[in-house]
């Protein structure tokens, strides 16, 4: 993975941290910014960051306030975010919400690994598939 912006989007503090040792160890080129959810994330795209727009943006779906659904439906109605590739990363395996996943405009469902070569290789793989998506 060449040097991007990555940005996670995830409640739970021990896979933000878990995150964060992953990217440490297989993509350090690449800058990793968490938020705790998805209001958190939504109030930093209404600030209008200097930031640049993230390459891939990691969701969790199970998430208090705005849970990863109504995160991805909002993210998708701001203009300049149409076409950021968001990948759902979740404990979630169920096809119902792969479905509604797709259907809202992610381009990967990616279930939580367990380990970090595994987070890693998962990130990869999404990252394929989304990459793949926005190039057709």
């Amino acid at each position: 993975m060449n040097s991007s912006l990555i940005y996670l989007v995830d409640d739970d503090e021990d896979d933000r941290f878990f995150a964060k040792l992953t990217f440490q160890q297989h993509f350090s080129e690449s800058k990793l910014v968490c938020f705790e959810d998805g209001e958190e994330l939504l109030n930093h795209i209404r600030r209008g960051s200097s930031e640049s727009l993230p390459d891939l943006v990691l969701l969790d779906l199970n998430m208090p306030r705005i849970n990863g659904f109504d995160t991805l439906q909002a993210i998708k109605q701001y203009q300049e975010w149409k076409e950021v590739p968001v990948a759902i990363l979740t404990t979630s395996s169920e096809p119902i919400d792969k479905e509604r996943s797709e259907k809202l405009g992610a381009c990967a469902f990616l279930t939580k690994p367990a380990t970090y070569d595994m987070l890693a290789d998962t990130i990869m793989q999404g990252r394929v598939v989304c990459e793949s998506c926005s190039n057709q």
